[in-house]
């Protein structure tokens, strides 16, 4: 698809606060680029300005008008299975994360075999590419910088540390473990502070009152355990560390990456009390009014075209009221969910400028690579850390330490504007995520690129931004998963002008989900409760929002993608693990 995009570069360049003008590109420098590689985490596609998005986002919104938008840039559906291929630039059922580690983790516990299979998995027959944590025959993008010259720092998430416990849950043991060998000093980064599991609480601990969300926030420093500071927040806390890490080595004349993995948005719910403030009442409207507005944004920016057909949302039913259905008491505690929510997004900007700001400061800036995205689509499900006797979710309380709430489907479906559905299915409005580039030397905004592109594309485009061979096969001496992401470098530089995947074949599976593009084509599956896993087809050059399903109209466009997914979940090693409720795929 070719969306336009020239009202929202023309509005960019004029909001574009100072951070970058509107001229000729200025000549791109010749040392090697650092590189800095920003992930928000369940960020929806609709969240910042620069996409849509009524949240105050000045810095990103900047960013891209230096920059550009890559309007049809696609994740994994959840955390670790992108963070996977984000780091070794393949498949994530090749690179440990087949499944999310818990979720292995339960099904180990429980005992639930595969489907098709005569035994259950224990501790120690998993299959390959289903061990949870990033596995030794995978790359890293943070040994090859850094056995490459760079310096390597991170803060922020890794979640690619997890292992499978024996414990069985009944006895209380942990469903999982944590594996040395896959932490983020044993990958290749030289300096690191981070949360090892995929969810945490954003403040320190309350003396004497931990929640669940505490307990299980489980920070390290370069390998070993760290204490959180009492004026911990996550966002702050980890871009202090990352400027400081930077610092560290600034006179030595090296390129550095620094990958900034924040966990904001991703609940649990919280940011200090200022940031709410600014969104008192921003929500009272309700879903379907916000989420309308950004449709309107967009098709006004370009982003869609104006008779785009969204996605219309879940029905009104029984336990998914629309706005219209709640209670003056429900509507009073969603709206304050979403001011939260927002005020997370609106932190993390300011820190993610201050990080920018900073670059620019030490002479940086103009020499880097920046990267900004989200790890998948917004986070609509209520799963959340079980409560206990500390936790206080009063409506007063929403968004302060102790607390601990998401903010459900609905906010999920505007967050997710304007396609179906949200994180965890295989829909675009699970696997779709704004995405800002910057490239070395850029001094103005580029026309967005509409190419279907990957976040397994990012360890080849950085290394062809440095320099760096494809190690293909095999690394130092041992056998390793080729990188099967495409470099996006030819098209960010405009080298070349054919879309980078003009005639290939994109698929991914989670949890029984499934999806496969070639050209303008999906072939897609939603897993219960949206859908029983078949086959529905939809054209993206006219149906991006999924609203068509046209299976029966296009047979042999099905059969000849049903043929392209079976080889890719060959080769890719894909094993069907009954997570999900509901029918297997079909052989």
């Amino acid at each position: 698809m070719h969306w336009k995009t020239s009202a929202f570069l023309a509005t960019s360049c004029a909001i574009s606060l100072g951070l970058a003008g509107c001229g000729a590109d200025s000549t791109p420098p010749a040392a090697r680029p650092n590189i800095l590689m920003i992930l928000a985490d369940d960020l929806g596609y609709s969240d910042i300005g620069a996409y849509g998005g009524e949240i105050s986002t000045p810095n990103l919104d900047a960013l891209a008008a230096s920059g550009r938008l890559l309007t049809n840039y696609h994740t994994g559906s959840t955390c670790s299975p992108t963070r996977a291929m984000l780091m070794s630039g393949t498949d994530h059922h090749r690179a440990g994360l087949g499944s999310m580690a818990e979720a292995v983790a339960v099904l180990v516990a429980r005992g639930v075999a595969p489907y098709g299979a005569a035994n259950t998995y224990n501790f120690d027959t998993l299959p390959d590419g289903y061990e949870g944590y990033l596995n030794d025959r995978s790359l890293s993008m943070a040994q090859l910088l850094r056995d490459a010259g760079y310096h390597t720092y991170m803060a922020g998430k890794w979640h690619l540390a997890s292992m499978p416990s024996a414990a069985p849950l009944a006895s209380g043991g942990s469903p999982w473990v944590y594996r040395p060998a896959s932490y983020p000093n044993a990958k290749g980064f030289e300096r690191s502070f981070v949360q090892l599991q995929g969810a945490g609480s954003h403040f320190a601990a309350v003396p004497g009152r931990p929640t669940v969300a505490d307990l299980g926030s489980v920070h390290q420093e370069d390998g070993q355990p760290a204490t959180l500071a009492p004026d911990f927040y996550s966002s702050t806390t980890y871009t202090d560390k990352l400027i400081a890490y930077i610092d560290s080595n600034k006179a030595d004349g090296k390129p550095f990456f620094a990958y900034a993995a924040y966990t904001a948005p991703h609940w649990p719910l919280q940011a200090p009390d200022a940031d709410i403030a600014k969104y008192a009442g921003k929500y009272d409207e309700g879903y379907e009014v916000v989420r309308a507005r950004r449709l309107a944004r967009q098709k006004a920016l370009g982003l869609v075209p104006a008779d785009f057909n969204a996605s219309p949302g879940l029905d009104d039913v029984t336990g998914r009221p629309r706005w219209s259905s709640l209670t003056a008491a429900q509507r009073a505690a969603e709206a304050r969910k979403m001011e939260v929510y927002a005020a997370m997004v609106e932190n993390l900007d300011r820190n993610i400028g201050r990080l920018i700001q900073h670059l620019k400061q030490i002479g940086a800036y103009d020499n880097t690579l920046i990267v900004f995205t989200s790890d998948n689509g917004a986070e609509g499900s209520a799963s959340q850390f079980a409560n206990n006797a500390n936790v206080d979710n009063s409506l007063a309380n929403i968004g302060r330490p102790l607390s601990n709430v998401t903010y459900g489907e609905r906010w999920a479906e505007v967050s997710a504007t304007p396609f179906r559905l949200w994180k965890g299915f295989s829909t675009e409005g699970g696997v779709s995520a704004p995405m800002i580039v910057r490239m070395p030397g850029q001094a103005a905004g580029r026309k967005a690129l509409s190419d279907l592109t990957h976040v397994k594309d990012l360890l080849p485009t950085f290394l062809a931004a440095a320099g760096i061979p494809d190690p293909g096969a095999s690394y130092q001496g041992k056998a390793v998963n080729p990188i099967t992401g495409l470099s996006l470098l030819p098209r960010l530089d405009e080298k070349e002008s054919a879309d980078i995947r003009a005639g290939q074949v994109l698929a991914d599976e989670l949890f029984g989900g499934r999806y496969v593009i070639r050209d303008q084509w999906k072939m897609v599956s939603v897993h219960p409760p949206f859908g029983d896993n078949s086959w529905a087809l939809y054209d993206l050059r006219s149906d991006r929002g999924e609203t068509r399903n046209v299976i029966a109209e296009q047979p042999e466009i099905a059969a000849r993608l049903t043929q392209d997914y079976d080889a890719w979940a060959k080769r890719a090693g894909v094993v069907w693990l009954p997570v999900a409720s509901g029918r297997a795929p079909a052989p």
